[in-house]
């Protein structure tokens, strides 16, 4: 593929300055231009980061001559950390202040690109092609599939890569320009739940009612802080949502607070707030608790007519609570199971009186889990004995198989030390981020509905590829059909994947997904909308070049603590190459289906814009920020001034639950008894009514109980794959956004986590190339030898480009190769991207059907 003279000028340019203009804030006289040798700008614009790290940090973008010459963030406001976090600048991190090398990326999708006919989906063979062409076939091939299947055979693929837009949003589908295309056009199967919170989004509800938290600027009130399986150092690395900078104001304001990391590896964040560490061996959270909980109870310590009045399913008296839900789409008719044996409540599991007879003394927890007997009951004392304390879970433990039952312990624990509903105190759930925000139209608010209503798991798609009419409600969590036995109707035919890398990369067993592809007759479409030649991109049948956010105007918001901020994201330069918003294509192809006319509404983008503006006053109101005393009551003026602020010194964090711990007679939590639910009786009944697999090891729990589960620590499989593989969140990406940058490669390589004994033991040293492998495929990487993870654990952080063969990417992570068509789904063929998820498993959770890609075991052998 070519580039104009006039395009490789201007990248040159850029790469020329990297080295003397930097990627970091700069000084202030710098961005006005008034200093001896500040460089001259043509304009500066206000932008964001809007990939899914949670932060959405705002960037101010340096233009010369219509490119973009420097990158800087919130460093002019006032950076003052008044209380509960009032005031403090909302600075992006190393990712975000990378962006050019996105923008100006070698390797950008710059075309219209086909995949070469003959070649087999995964091969990486393309061609350029017309947006004529593009539009023209794309769209024929829409109407052939509607015609031939109906809407329903139609799906967007959960992508992240621009959460944060109001407008050119990927994330929910739900909410992105594709699904008011289809709305208008009949219809399109959507999924429930996400990568992120598969387990713990449908189960914390069921112990709690829900998945509230209590502010993360309350920990300032409190004495102990647990972040359990929780790292956002990594996480949340920028801006208002940056939760370890919170932290650090909190620990500078009370010196008296501790910080505790329930962790395989001694984490980023744990460095970074000097906390004490729990090595735990993975998946083994909900065994930790139950020999925590026994110790406590053995010891007299727990206040049982406390649990009793606020919990059902603490003691047997408590069972007499249990209550049936009613109207529930989980099954079949709720009261058809049997009756629930003696000797099911927590308590009597933790006795031993139980079906497994086990008492889940601290010994027994130990052996499970590898954490000393002496910790465990020392980590228990101090939830007691230094209350307040806050638990804070990550969505770590919760990517497990029976992660649902990992989750509801955690937060168990916050309950039975009555750490729950208090000032300082916390719930166990994620951290909540904000006591104030500003809010924004979304783009989705004017679309019409999805006509198909029935939905399937966000990890399941492929299944409704291979044998939809296996799916229903008993065997796969379909939702929305007529019966828990009917049906999935229609297969999945054409798929649409705008910003997003599950197609392969951040999906499951990547080899058996990629077979999958390779026979044309079960989806006969892929469409990918993207800025970069991605591992999903190279499955495509058609590749769209998609502009970046900072090619175009949008609007994101943004919170933390007591502040806010709501960035009107401005085009810092044209698009390049042949890119076009996905507004704009997408409005080539609702002329084509002849729905043009519905789709736009005679608007352009930033009449959108415009209008949702005006809809956000009418709705919301000013919001004490967009008035004309502060010349903002217009989009016009509020989009001029870019960054617009919003900061309220008097808000005080949220106690969740409070009202319920106070007055739990009448102030009731969201379960069928309106207490916690440490035994569910949805979950129970759900037990006898699904269809599971028969080797044992899916299991839908009333009570948050420790089972041995597939690729978990006491599998069989161990015997032969001795290690548990974890992937974690690196701050080299935001999952595998920014990965294509090479400045920050070059800061945080892709390594696997080893350690110091294990690596000893295999004549393994800290630089070698290690190859990990198992039945699903082989990833070869370079080993962190490191004392900071647990021995029988590798840590590989999730988000490597997969690679296969080393011939799909170069050492610059640019497209530059292809495999064959017999190397497509091979599991013999390495994957030298260092990517996870060729480790991974398809196979779902019980209930959620969710993804489990935190349970993997592994053998490692050095290989250079």
């Amino acid at each position: 593929m070519s580039v104009t003279r006039r395009s490789f000028l201007k990248w040159s340019a850029v790469l020329g300055t990297a080295a003397t203009l930097g990627c970091g804030s700069s000084s202030s006289s710098d961005d006005k231009n008034d200093g001896p040798s500040a460089p001259s700008f043509d304009k500066e614009v206000w932008n964001g980061c809007n990939v899914n790290c949670g932060s959405h940090c705002p960037l101010k973008l340096h233009v010369k001559d219509g490119v973009v010459v420097r990158v800087s963030t919130d460093n002019e406001n006032p950076d003052e950390y008044g209380d509960y976090g009032a005031g403090f600048q909302f600075r992006a991190c190393v990712r975000g202040r990378s962006i050019r090398q996105r923008l100006y990326n070698p390797d950008r999708v710059k075309y219209p690109m086909k995949r070469v006919a003959g070649s087999v989906r995964g091969e990486g063979k393309y061609e350029r092609i017309s947006w004529e062409q593009a539009i023209n076939e794309i769209s024929a091939k829409m109407l052939q599939v509607k015609s031939n299947y109906g809407p329903g055979s139609f799906y967007i693929q959960y992508a992240t890569g621009t959460i944060d837009a109001s407008f050119a949003k990927s994330w929910t589908p739900a909410a992105s320009p594709l699904a008011r295309l289809h709305n208008l056009w009949g219809g399109w199967l959507n999924h429930y739940g996400n990568y992120s919170t598969p387990q713990i989004g449908p189960y914390l509800p069921m112990l709690l009612g829900g998945s509230s938290q209590n502010t993360i600027t309350d920990a300032v009130n409190s004495n102990l802080v647990v972040l359990w399986g929780n790292n956002p150092a990594n996480t949340r690395m920028g801006s208002g949502a940056h939760y370890t900078y919170h932290l650090q104001k909190a620990k500078e304001k009370n010196p008296n607070l501790k910080f505790i990391s329930i962790d395989p590896h001694y984490n980023d964040t744990a460095i970074a707030l000097e906390a004490d560490w729990i090595s735990i061996r993975p998946g083994t959270d909900t065994a930790l608790v139950a020999g925590m909980a026994y110790y406590l109870l053995d010891e007299g310590l727990l206040d049982e007519a406390w649990i009793n009045a606020h919990c059902v399913g603490w003691s047997e008296a408590s069972m007499a609570g249990i209550v049936e839900a009613t109207g529930s789409a989980d099954g079949a008719p709720e009261g058809t199971e049997p009756a629930v044996p003696a000797n099911s409540s927590y308590k009597s599991y933790l006795l031993g009186l139980g079906a497994d007879a086990t008492p889940k003394t601290p010994e027994w927890a130990s052996e499970i889990t590898g954490i000393p007997v002496a910790i465990i009951k020392s980590f228990a004392k101090r939830l007691i004995n230094e209350k307040p304390a806050m638990i804070i879970q990550g969505w770590g433990p919760q990517r497990h198989y029976l992660g649902g039952n990992n989750c509801r312990a955690i937060s168990l624990m916050a309950i039975l030390t009555k750490n729950i509903g208090i000032q300082g105190g916390g719930s166990g759930a994620r951290e909540s981020g904000a006591s104030v925000s500003l809010s924004f139209r979304a783009w989705s608010t004017t679309f019409p509905s999805n006509p198909v209503t029935y939905t399937v798991s966000h990890y399941t798609w492929y299944q409704a590829i291979l044998d939809h009419t296996s799916m229903t409600r008993r065997t796969w969590g379909v939702k929305g059909l007529a019966t828990p036995d009917t049906p999935l109707p229609l297969p999945i035919k054409f798929i649409w994947n705008y910003a997003g890398n599950c197609m392969t990369n951040q999906h499951g067993d990547i080899n058996e997904t990629m077979k999958m592809y390779k026979d044309e007759s079960k989806c006969e479409c892929i469409v990918t909308i993207e800025n970069s030649f991605t591992p999903s991109a190279l499955v495509s049948d058609y590749i769209l070049p998609d502009c970046t956010n900072w090619e175009q105007n949008d609007v994101t918001t943004n919170s933390g603590g007591n502040s806010a901020i709501m960035v009107f994201d401005t085009k810092a330069v044209e698009p390049l190459f042949e890119c076009k918003t996905i507004y704009e294509m997408l409005t080539l192809i609702a002329d084509k289906i002849g729905i043009k006319e519905q789709f736009t509404e005679d608007r352009t983008q930033d009449e959108w814009l415009e209008f949702l503006f005006n809809e956000t006053l009418r709705v919301s109101g000013d919001q004490g920020v967009f008035t004309a005393e502060n010349g903002l009551d217009t989009y016009a003026k509020a989009k001029a001034a870019g960054l617009v602020r919003k900061v309220v010194p008097t808000a005080t964090p949220t106690v969740a639950y409070k009202a319920f711990v106070d007055d739990p007679i009448t102030n009731k939590v969201s379960t069928p008894s309106g207490k916690f639910e440490i035994f569910s009786k949805r979950l129970y009944n759900l037990s006898h009514q699904w269809v599971l697999p028969g080797d044992g090891l899916d299991r839908i729990c009333a009570i948050p109980e420790f089972h041995a589960t597939q690729d978990g620590y006491t599998h069989s499989k161990r015997d032969e794959y001795p290690f548990q593989v974890v992937g974690h969140h690196y701050k080299q990406r935001t999952h595998s956004t920014y990965y294509n940058t090479s400045w920050n490669r070059e800061a945080n390589p892709q390594t696997a986590w080893i350690n110091s004994g294990d690596a000893s033991n295999l004549g393994i040293r800290h630089g070698d190339t290690v190859e990990i492998w198992n039945d699903r495929g082989k990833v070869r990487v370079k080993a962190k030898v490191t004392p900071r993870i647990m021995p029988g654990v590798i840590a590989l952080p999730q988000g490597a480009w997969y690679n296969p063969g080393g011939k799909c990417f170069n050492s610059k992570i640019e497209h530059t190769g292809s495999i064959t068509a017999a190397e497509v789904g091979n599991t013999s063929v390495v994957d030298h991207g260092g990517c996870n998820n060729v480790l991974t498993s398809l196979r779902p959770e019980a209930y959620s059907k969710g993804n489990c890609q935190h349970s993997v075991l592994a053998n490692v052998r050095k290989v250079g």
